[in-house]
């Protein structure tokens, strides 16, 4: 099994897992299919998926995350008056035009001030269909994607509506997460990470998250989304039909970014293999070794000044 990040046509798929997470129970299934659809093109929306190499049960995706950054007084506000359908009521705001979700902006503010507000809608697997080694699999895949993918935003507080004897469990079992209240009726809890719960578990997958620098660089979006693409490894060809640039445009936003390096950050790059103008893979190198361990560097952030 191996994780990736989710692609539109995983979206049903991963859906299905937990129907009682779907969130559909205010404005109906079909315009929460419409809200999904349209979070995935959406800053405030982040996820994985789980994949089996060979299908299990017939389906392939085993396993899903999703989630979003919130406001921070919808959060205050679950919090307080806890109840179930935390999933339904953020869906709702999206397709009533009154969103709690956070556009990139306020993710920016939020990561360069007080931290941001996240709910887990989905943190779930094929129930039923995993064998005990595979569900562990799954759990520890869930893990250090979350971490991976998420890792490099200032959190705030995690929240999650554990759906299911099992979901309430796993939240449980992680040590981290808090039971606010669970709700008999739906079979369901809400439970919540903070930063003290998760430094008091300091090996845990969410005490990780909280380990939070500032970056240093003041990337620009398209900046950041060039280095995103290239830690794949990507050439610049490669890169420009992706990004949709001209292999010239590319070169060019490369020395930009060694630019800035060599600005906010002259030791990336002070190296006797990099001193040369002419020495631009070794540049590349030095600062996408420098990216991979400062994922900060391409989260929104607002600058002062």
């Amino acid at each position: 099994m191996y994780w990736r990040p989710i692609r539109e046509a995983d979206l049903l798929g991963c859906l299905e897992l937990q129907p009682a997470c779907l969130g559909d129970q205010i404005v109906g299934r079909g315009a929460a299919l419409r809200v999904w659809k349209g979070l995935l093109e959406n800053p405030c929306f982040l996820a994985n998926v789980i994949e089996s190499e060979a299908p299990v049960a017939g389906r392939k995706i085993v396993g899903c995350g999703m989630g979003v950054f919130v406001a921070g007084t919808f959060a205050d506000g679950e919090i307080a008056d806890p109840r179930p359908g935390v999933n339904a009521r953020i869906i709702a705001s999206v397709a009533s035009g009154k969103p709690v979700v956070l556009n990139r902006a306020e993710i920016a503010a939020g990561n360069a001030g007080a931290g941001l507000d996240f709910v887990n809608l989905y943190g779930t697997w094929r129930e039923g269909a995993l064998n005990p080694g595979q569900l562990a699999e799954v759990h520890a895949l869930l893990g250090t994607s979350f971490v991976e993918h998420f890792a490099g935003y200032r959190f705030n507080r995690v929240l999650k509506e554990a759906a299911g004897a099992a979901g309430i469990a796993f939240a449980r079992a992680t040590g981290t997460y808090r039971l606010v209240a669970e709700f008999p009726e739906t079979e369901s809890a809400l439970a919540v990470v903070t930063r003290e719960s998760a430094q008091a578990a300091p090996y845990s997958v969410a005490a990780a998250l909280y380990r939070y620098q500032a970056p240093v660089l003041r990337l620009s979006p398209a900046e950041q989304k060039l280095l995103s693409a290239a830690l794949s490894g990507k050439t610049d060809a490669e890169l420009s039909v992706e990004l949709g640039l001209s292999v010239e445009a590319a070169k060019k936003r490369w020395l930009s970014i060694f630019a800035r390096a060599d600005q906010y950050l002259p030791e990336i790059l002070s190296q006797p293999d990099v001193e040369s103008e002419g020495r631009g893979p070794q540049k590349r190198h030095r600062v996408l070794a420098y990216i991979r361990r400062h994922p900060e560097e391409l989260r929104p952030f607002a600058w002062e000044g």
